[in-house]
């Protein structure tokens, strides 16, 4: 394929299907007892997408069976189309716009859906109990480059192995072609308390890209509770993830929180080796964070990124842009290989996105707040704290756990800048007002183990011309050890 020219697809729509308005394309619903596999009771169910409205791109789905792969074609019976008067003589779609699968996944009487592939190359999955939240992709091309168009490569095709009778995963191959690059991608599912997509890619260039992002994740965050001003809105905070969480291949731990842009770009990138794992976090659990019982941001769900092959040394690039609402998925990640990949020669990755609620506990104090502002009658001096709690969420006591000796530890505070001043910098212990806050008796249950909550507080003097500060904070006992993540952090003047 990719020495091939590429061709873009020859699939058409027919003008009625192309033009279907959104209620039109809505009321179009696939019937799910006609789902691939539905009808014989197996472990998975896959349902098709119709094409129209704003998915006018189709892809190519095949079942393999017995070793041999048979085209799935279009089937106008597979669909309730409502209130649709199809005119006479309009030739079905010649193909879906994509797919997703389902299983027994939060009960055994449902198959709930817990995998989607729409949209160029574009998939999520959620653990149980979870609704949507981020996107992954396939691959990413020239992401957030100032005066660079972004490309979108496709999955044009692929091809769906029919599961044995109580296997537990599920296995897809696929192919993707764009105007700069081709690739095969395997992928083996495993739905679950945590869903787990192994991902093995051959990605070969047609010609050369500024830059190649793999294991890319688009994600919304429109506000917090270090948002300054805030959008006038009821909810205290809107966003489907708030942190980035690098796990470097020391095994250090470090934490950068997102935040809103204002009216322009903002790409951070961190040059990493070897890396053990990244992950893009909903790290705020509690439902008054958000005040949103329909779109349910406090159970969003978090990813891990766990490189297996071909993640040696890269850069981990982490776009902030503005947005006007909740409805725009603003925030972009993504890893670039170092060094890049030669034209015409392909390059095998192979990595596991899991999909998850939460990480397993480090052991270490975790960032769970990030706050800033000014010193009171000091306008022109920054404020910041930082909480760090452990464990992150209630517990289940196990033995008889007790919170850390803390008359020790201290925060440590670096500034990229020479310039500023570090005025003052303290640590005060917050756990007691956390756990009263909770409702009568939860939090002196003995059945619970609380987290012990500790903020650390820091004031800078920056020079007034200074627009931008890189900073960092950490715990360390009096050893000098790190007994907590690094919090990582850019502050910009607001504009």
């Amino acid at each position: 394929m990719a020495v091939a020219p590429y061709a873009a697809s020859k699939l058409e729509l027919a003008d009625f299907w192309k033009n279907l308005n959104y209620d039109q394309h809505r009321d179009i619903r696939f019937q799910m007892d006609s789902g691939l596999w539905a009808k014989e009771k197996g472990p998975f169910s896959i349902d098709f997408f119709h094409p129209g409205w704003t998915a006018k791109k189709m892809v190519a789905l095949h079942e393999v069976s017995g070793g041999k792969s048979e085209p799935l074609k279009f089937d106008l019976s597979l669909f309730n189309y409502g209130k649709q008067q199809i005119p006479a003589g309009t030739p079905p779609p010649p193909g879906y716009a994509g797919w997703r699968a389902r299983t027994h996944l939060n009960t055994a009487d449902y198959m709930d859906e817990f995998l989607v592939f729409m949209g160029a190359s574009y998939f999520r999955a959620i653990p149980k109990d979870a609704p949507y939240g981020l996107s992954a992709r396939g691959l990413s091309i020239n992401s957030g480059l100032p005066g660079v168009g972004e490309e979108f490569p496709d999955f044009t095709e692929f091809h769906l192995e029919k599961p044995e009778n109580g296997s537990k995963t599920l296995k897809v191959s696929a192919l993707l072609s764009g105007e700069s690059v081709a690739g095969a991608y395997q992928f083996t599912i495993t739905p679950g308390p945590e869903t787990v997509v192994e991902v093995v890619a051959e990605i070969t260039l047609r010609r050369p890209v500024q830059q190649l992002g793999l294991a890319p994740f688009s994600s919304m965050f429109w506000f917090g509770e270090s948002t300054h001003p805030k959008p006038y809105d009821f909810r205290p905070e809107v966003h489907d993830s708030d942190g980035l969480l690098m796990e470097l291949g020391s095994g250090n731990l470090h934490y950068r929180p997102l935040e809103t842009t204002k009216g322009e770009f903002r790409h951070c990138v961190f040059t990493m080796e070897q890396p053990r794992s990244w992950s893009l976090l909903q790290r705020d659990r509690s439902f008054n964070s958000y005040q949103d019982p329909e779109a349910l941001y406090h159970n969003r769900p978090s990813v891990r990124v766990e490189p297996v092959e071909g993640f040696d040394l890269g850069k981990l690039h982490l776009i902030e842009m503005p947005t006007r609402d909740e409805t725009d998925d603003n925030v972009i990640l993504l890893w670039e290989p170092q060094p890049g990949l030669e034209v015409g020669k392909a390059a095998r990755f192979h990595y596991r996105l899991r999909w998850m609620r939460d990480p397993a506990p480090s052991g270490l104090f975790t960032v769970r707040a990030t706050r800033s502002g000014t010193p009171v009658q000091k306008p022109d001096e920054v404020l910041m704290a930082i909480d760090f709690a452990k464990p992150l969420q209630p517990e289940l006591k196990v033995g008889d756990p007790k919170w850390d000796d803390i008359s020790k530890l201290k925060p440590v505070v670096t500034v990229n800048q020479k310039a500023v001043k570090i005025l003052h910098v303290g640590l005060s212990d917050i756990s007691m007002p956390n756990v009263d806050a909770l409702p009568a008796g939860l939090g002196r249950s003995d059945k619970l183990h609380m987290p012990q909550v500790l903020r650390a507080f820091f004031v800078l003097d920056p020079p007034k011309d200074l627009n931008d500060i890189d900073m960092t904070c950490e715990l360390q006992d009096e050893t000098g050890k790190c007994v907590s993540e690094r919090w990582v952090y850019l502050w910009q003047k607001s504009r």
